[in-house]
């Protein structure tokens, strides 16, 4: 659920690693981990997460190709995408009932394990961020940022910035209620201190 006083009007635009703002994007080089049936999996970045993750999902854990995938640590994130398209067993309905999921979960351990991408992320506020790829209207809107702006009405789902901003929103949020839980803690001692 993206937070409904998202600002809208200086969208924070990414697209490659090479480019401004590309630690936003999936291929952007960030190792992290992720816990799951008492297995503890690395990822070079978070196209390899969501290409295990499909994997897992239609081809099963004992698969070829997700043993590639899981170990993909030295592959390029084009090839990883490559290998995601020969996964066997895969719809588009199963996938478009995990996909977002999977990806705000990628979002979520990339900026919450880094301490310097969960700084970028949180340093954006409310503003909108958007996958500003000319070339997919899913993940991306479908339009390179110099254009993107003028092409609102045309957009395609940039399910990748929702995804972000999701992460965002969670990271934000535990954040507050730590500062909450501490405030508290800090209350009850000078309340018991004050009580003696």
């Amino acid at each position: 659920m993206v937070n409904l006083q998202l600002d809208t009007s200086n969208p924070v635009y990414f697209w490659k690693p090479a480019e401004e703002n590309g630690h936003f994007g999936q291929w952007w080089p960030s190792s992290f981990s992720w816990e799951h049936e008492g297995q503890t999996f690395t990822y070079a970045n978070a196209e390899q997460y969501m290409m295990h993750r499909k994997a897992l999902l239609f081809a099963g854990p004992d698969h070829p190709i997700t043993e590639e995938l899981r170990t993909g640590w030295k592959t390029h994130p084009r090839t990883l995408r490559s290998l995601g398209r020969k996964i066997p067993n895969f719809t588009d309905e199963g996938w478009e009932e995990h996909r977002f999921a999977i990806v705000v979960e990628a979002s979520y351990l990339k900026f919450s394990q880094n301490e310097d991408l969960r700084q970028k992320i949180l340093a954006t506020g409310k503003r909108e961020l958007v996958e500003a790829s000319p070339r997919d209207r899913i993940w991306g809107v479908g339009f390179a940022a110099k254009d993107a702006g003028a092409q609102r009405h045309r957009w395609g789902l940039n399910l990748l910035g929702k995804a972000l901003m999701e992460a965002r929103d969670r990271l934000a949020r535990e954040i507050s209620d730590f500062y909450n839980a501490l405030k508290q803690t800090k209350i009850a001692h000078f309340t018991a201190t004050n009580s003696e």
